[in-house]
């Protein structure tokens, strides 16, 4: 049988609470491809709620939806969602060591959810079965049923979801708003339950409310500490408290980013290179014999920090000092005689992290 005339069923399925999920493979484009449904008529709004929120993003961590499509089955219209095929397993609890592979983990789940907050919507249902990573290494967020648009339906009379990984503004009673911000929490929460140390006790029974100041700490041993600070923050129970994805992205980007840079500046000829080889650097302006103004920069991994200024140095017209950064691009001015200046150009190379 074919669906919609080009959709050839193959038998495998795969049923949740409210969808189902059947393989088939595309006949026209000759891929697997997913097409789902949901199992009861007055779930429809979920459906519709999914294709809006895939509509709105193209993501390489979000499953993409290909198509739409309909058909007739024992009389009644059966409405299917047509996504990519992901040949993987979805994420479980107790997973990863913590580590690199960990950490690599947790930075393509908080890219994808960045890149589903910038689309203005919430996911509501982040946790380790709707992660799946591909045999290439390749992690994507699934099931989008519970979706909503920030500001503009984010609001319901009762949440619905798996407990640990639901933020408290979900459990209140009466009607419940809930912003990106939900996502934070059940980030976190995934990040805690797929270490090897497995989902919390904590996280289960969630008394006190309020998580203990050293849940990830205790739980993460090993971790980069802003990533752990990142990471409890995003358990607060007020979501006004809670960092922004991006934030958290952040961190973890430069965790695994650190020590990968490189800077360059030259000054008469003279090639003044910076890397994780080579930490420090002073270009020197001087002549004949009397150094009129110098800066000294130390690599420290993540950034190129100002140690010492001899004389007036600026970078993009603001005066440097002991303890500044520079930024990633600028133009340096070094004092000489008289007023007088001279400029050179200061760049880093900054490394990407991709999967």
């Amino acid at each position: 049988m074919l669906i919609a005339g080009r959709y050839e069923a193959t038998g495998a399925m795969n049923a949740g609470g409210m969808s189902e999920a059947h393989q088939c493979q595309d006949i026209r484009l000759h891929r697997p491809v997913i097409l789902k449904t949901l199992r009861k008529e007055q779930e429809k709004r979920r459906l519709a709620d999914e294709q809006k929120a895939l509509l709105k993003m193209r993501s390489s961590h979000v499953v993409q939806l290909l198509d739409v499509v309909s058909f007739e089955h024992a009389g009644n219209e059966v409405r299917c969602l047509v996504l990519e095929y992901i040949d993987g397993t979805d994420l479980k609890e107790g997973q990863f060591a913590v580590g690199d592979e960990y950490l690599g983990v947790l930075w393509q789940i908080a890219k994808g959810l960045k890149e589903i907050h910038d689309a203005g919507v919430i996911h509501r249902d982040i946790k380790p079965n709707n992660l799946r990573r591909d045999k290439e290494g390749v992690v994507k967020i699934i099931d989008f049923g519970l979706a909503r648009e920030v500001g503009v339906d984010n609001h319901t009379q009762a949440a619905i979801g798996y407990l640990p990984y639901m933020a408290p503004e979900l459990l209140t009673k009466g009607q419940v708003e809930f912003s990106t911000a939900t996502d934070v929490y059940a980030f976190a929460v995934v990040a805690l339950s797929i270490s090897s140390h497995g989902l919390p006790e904590w996280c289960r029974k969630r008394v006190p409310p309020q998580a203990p100041s050293n849940l990830c700490a205790t739980h993460l041993p090993g971790l980069d500490t802003a990533v752990v600070a990142s990471l409890q923050q995003c358990l607060e129970t007020d979501p006004a408290k809670r960092p922004s994805i991006s934030g958290v992205l952040t961190s973890i980007e430069r965790v695994l980013l650190r020590n990968r840079h490189r800077a360059r500046v030259v000054i008469g000829g003279k090639v003044n290179e910076l890397h994780s080889g080579k930490r420090t650097a002073t270009p020197t302006i001087s002549s004949g014999g009397v150094v009129h103004s110098q800066l000294g920069i130390e690599y420290d991994g993540n950034d190129f920090v100002v140690r010492s200024v001899l004389g007036s140095v600026f970078a993009n017209n603001r005066a440097l000092s002991v303890g500044s950064k520079l930024p990633p691009s600028c133009v340096l001015a070094f004092s000489t005689t008289a007023n007088n200046y001279y400029f050179a150009t200061f760049d880093i190379s900054n490394p990407e992290y991709m999967v």
